[in-house]
């Protein structure tokens, strides 16, 4: 069964508060006749008649077959993502988006959303459990944005759980991934036993600005007039602070009030974490900030900055507190984020150096800075192709 959760008076809320704003929007102007609330009632409907078919023997399709059917405007609705498991993800109307999860991220949102950390949040408007998956509705928070610019950071010095440390299983796909973006990180008997999580996983950091800064950049999109959107390259590979900087500035395009709106917003989200009890008594693993703005000089929306990705948020046992900041050690549970927090805030509060050159200045130091990047590309897909 679907359980709101006062979902439905959520959505009417957001609807309510941001009504100005939203109005604004393209995905607004030319939504679906279907609101929101409509929508999440004609999905607890759909869910509701699954149930009933499960429980009489039917045999069920496709898991969310009900859903794909749905008849909305594709064009104007088209789901934007940067970074992570794209098939967990399916798009409701234009305002809401359903993410296949699990209890600990659902867990998550009801703690954060009743703390003040909650405005840094979406909003979770509806979930619905599915055996063990938990199917949450969430408010999209590109739907503001005429042309949305996302850029996805992975927060944290440690983005494995303590239970991957323990593991000695070994598996050939993470290899593969491996591989993928370096096709020389191992040898080919190496690849053939395959590696543990844990290997894996701190290759990533390593690989990255992770272990060093406490973040890493996961995907950039950029969108700017009727030209079609563009996207960073390789920026899990950047690692060094001048790679960074490079590519905040690309992000940002040169518009110090951007870097500054964010410099701003991350602040707040700093000041409110250090002073959250739900925040000290949980570990944060592979979650996420998505920092947003409005491509379009007169979209109405602000740049803003939310925190994203909680499927592996845990509550700790006992009495312990974490500091977020001290280095990690097998049993005390510290991942990290603020390290991460105060990392991209330095970086963020300094002044764009690509600020104050022309167009085509910061179009030569993006690809300058980049070009290492674009060759390693290059010589993966030759590998792949030979």
């Amino acid at each position: 069964a679907c359980e709101s959760g006062g979902g439905l008076q959520a959505v009417r809320l957001l609807r309510s508060d941001d009504r100005s704003l939203w109005r604004s929007t393209h995905a607004v102007r030319e939504a679906s006749l279907r609101t929101a609330d409509a929508c999440i009632a004609d999905a607890q409907q759909g869910e509701a008649g699954r149930g009933e078919a499960e429980a009489g023997g039917a045999e069920e399709g496709p898991q969310w077959r009900w859903l794909r059917n749905r008849r909305f405007n594709a064009a104007t609705n088209a789901f934007i993502q940067v970074a992570g498991h794209s098939n967990l993800f399916e798009r409701l109307c234009e305002s809401v988006i359903i993410k296949q999860s699990s209890t600990p991220e659902r867990a998550a949102y009801e703690g954060i959303s009743a703390t003040p950390l909650g405005p840094f949040v979406p909003r979770c408007l509806c979930a619905c459990q599915r055996g063990e998956v938990q199917l949450l509705y969430i408010e999209d928070l590109t739907a503001r944005y005429r042309r949305p610019c996302v850029m996805d950071v992975k927060v944290g010095t440690r983005t494995f759980l303590e239970a991957d440390a323990a593991s000695t299983r070994r598996r050939v796909d993470l290899a593969l991934k491996m591989l993928a973006v370096d096709p020389a990180a191992l040898s080919e008997e190496e690849a053939a036993a395959g590696v543990t999580k844990m290997e894996y996983m701190r290759w990533r950091e390593v690989t990255s600005s992770s272990a060093t800064l406490g973040w890493r950049i996961e995907g950039i999109r950029r969108a700017r007039g009727g030209a079609a959107a563009s996207h960073y390259p390789a920026p899990k590979l950047l690692r060094e602070p001048e790679q960074l900087e490079q590519a905040v500035g690309w992000f940002c395009e040169g518009r110090p009030a951007v870097r500054r709106a964010f410099a701003a917003r991350l602040a707040e989200l700093r000041a409110a974490l250090e002073a959250s009890r739900w925040f000290a008594t949980h570990e944060l693993v592979s979650s996420s900030l998505l920092l947003l703005y409005d491509g379009d000089p007169h979209g109405a929306a602000p740049p803003g900055l939310w925190m994203i990705d909680f499927a592996k948020a845990a509550p700790l046992d006992g009495a312990l507190v974490l500091t977020h900041r001290a280095p990690w050690q097998p049993g005390n549970c510290e991942d990290g984020y603020l390290t991460g927090v105060d990392s991209l805030l330095h970086l963020l509060s300094r002044p764009d150096p690509l600020a104050a050159l022309s167009a085509r200045q910061r179009g030569l130091a993006k690809w300058r800075g980049a070009g290492v990047m674009v060759r390693h590309q290059l010589s993966v897909r030759r590998a792949k192709q030979a």
